[in-house]
């Protein structure tokens, strides 16, 4: 008997080596299919991908998606690519939420190779997802300190977009494959930043790609009284499991197959007061007012930090849920990261 109760637990003690040699190598499968970022040295797991946005219209309101392509001009899905469109005055300048922050109600939808707008009290129109390009239609935009070519989108978007904003002269433009695009080295700020030649962007104020955290977010409504979202700040990416203002210190990103360089830190205008639901500014200037309270670092002036700016080193696919990987370090010369 005793052989037999030895012999019984020699096989027991087997099976289980063998369970655990077959779980260990199906956990070092997964971990290497699921993080292959994790074996770059100097980088380190820092949470996931909870929100992905998308903004195909500049200062219109967004679409939240599940996944997208990682584009060196920003982030595409469905064939439209993020702020490839503005809306411009008469004179060529382009207008923001800054201006008519009525803008934040007109949403976009995607139909077939179609852009439908909708906006309260209007009926809905289409424009083509990508217009084609006709020499006729080659138009002047400036954006911030940049003008570039554009394509005009034709009278008919033009006459909706008079008539709801009530103003005249407006057209809207669109940054078409192989028309020019601008360059975040060549922003004029009064501090230095990290963009270098070639670090591409359509319509975007100063970027192709915008990162911030929900725990920041988080953070900043627990000293609000009106809670924020993330409509607010209008970012690309959204990433949770990380401590607020975590994003302070990010200099790389990976995520899947994508690499994203920080060229700054995100500074804070107006803009962000605009209720993105009403399309109104808050009277009290609110979340700004309270992020002046403690997120004004030096050298940025009278302007909050919240959120970094990135560009793009490696195309790819990301989707929500995809775990995010970081190389530390310092996006800019700061005494101190702000803390709550």
């Amino acid at each position: 008997m005793t052989g037999v109760h030895e012999s019984s637990a020699a096989i027991f003690a087997t099976l289980v080596a063998g369970s655990a040699l077959k779980l260990g190598a199906g956990l070092y499968l997964y971990r290497s299919k699921l993080s292959p970022a994790s074996r770059i040295e100097g980088y380190e797991f820092v949470g996931r991908v909870s929100e992905l946005w998308c903004f195909p219209i500049k200062s219109f309101r967004g679409l939240q998606i599940e996944e997208g392509e990682c584009t060196k001009f920003g982030l595409k899905w469905s064939g439209v690519t993020d702020r490839h469109f503005t809306v411009a005055t008469a004179n060529g300048v382009y207008l923001t939420q800054r201006q008519e922050p009525t803008m934040a109600l007109i949403s976009p939808g995607l139909r077939d190779n179609e852009i439908q707008l909708n906006a309260p009290g209007m009926e809905a129109i289409s424009i083509p997802a990508n217009p084609p390009v006709n020499a006729e239609g080659l138009r002047r935009v400036t954006v911030k300190t940049d003008t570039m070519t554009s394509l005009d989108c034709g009278d008919a978007v033009a006459e909706w977009l008079c008539r709801f904003f009530k103003r005249e002269g407006l057209r809207l433009h669109f940054s078409a494959p192989g028309l020019d695009k601008r360059d975040s080295y060549k922003n004029l700020k009064p501090w230095p930043h990290l963009a270098r030649p070639g670090d591409l962007m359509a319509f975007a104020d100063n970027c192709s790609y915008n990162v911030l955290t929900k725990a920041s977010i988080h953070l900043l409504n627990q000293r609000l009284q009106k809670p924020v979202t993330a409509c607010n700040f209008r970012p690309n990416i959204v990433v949770e499991g990380c401590p607020a203002f975590a994003e302070d210190m990010w200099t790389t990103l990976h995520i899947g197959d994508v690499e994203l360089r920080a060229i700054d830190h995100c500074s804070r205008c107006l803009m962000i007061t605009v209720d993105p639901e009403k399309g109104v500014k808050d009277q009290e200037e609110e979340p700004l007012s309270t992020l002046k309270k403690f997120r004004l670092l030096e050298p940025y002036g009278p302007k909050p930090l919240f959120g970094v700016n990135y560009t793009l080193d490696k195309t790819g696919m990301i989707r929500v849920g995809d775990a995010v990987y970081a190389k530390r370090g310092s996006i800019q010369v700061l005494p101190t990261t702000a803390a709550p």
